[in-house]
């Protein structure tokens, strides 16, 4: 006579067997301010957004972002992308000899919680990042972050060609 072998997985046959004897409770979610699941390192930012200099002479995208690694809190990052300058009928990218000069400022709130940050750089290259201040908490859920950015540079440097932001607000998603 053959005999029929029902499979299952390990934690199912566990759960099953535990809720059987009474070891499982429910219980309710965590309370606000309990231990939430650690967020997986890395960078969370908010969306990218593009600026022009005075005459669009200048330009950058720039893009606030919560860095996080292994049981730190997290620090706030400021990074532009593409930061370059028109000149001649082309446009060219920020460069040792004609570098940006850019300063970014705000804050980030999250769960009652707002820690003031302030990056700056001098930019030799189309890419960078600054850090500037760290989050007391680094839980996940939504933050919001403001941003003031304002360059100088590259090439033309007369402060009627710099990019100013004005105040921004983004928000960034941190996972669990």
């Amino acid at each position: 006579m053959a005999r029929s072998v029902i499979r299952r997985p390990w934690k199912s046959v566990i759960a099953a067997v535990a809720l059987s004897v009474g070891f499982l409770v429910p219980t309710a979610p965590a309370a606000a301010g309990e231990l939430r699941a650690a967020v997986p390192p890395g960078d969370y930012c908010g969306p990218q957004e593009s600026f022009y200099g005075g005459g669009q002479y200048t330009y950058a995208e720039v893009q606030v972002c919560l860095h996080f690694e292994d049981g730190g809190p997290p620090e706030v990052r400021v990074s532009t992308r593409n930061n370059s300058y028109y000149w001649g009928g082309a446009w060219y990218n920020a460069s040792a000899s004609y570098p940006a000069h850019w300063r970014a400022e705000g804050a980030v709130s999250k769960d009652g919680q707002t820690a003031s940050y302030s990056a700056s750089l001098r930019q030799e290259s189309s890419n960078g990042w600054a850090g500037g201040g760290q989050l007391p908490a680094g839980e996940c859920g939504a933050a919001t972050a403001t941003l003031n950015f304002r360059q100088n540079g590259p090439y033309w440097t007369g402060s009627d060609y710099d990019i100013d932001s004005g105040e921004r607000t983004y928000q960034v998603d941190v996972p669990c």
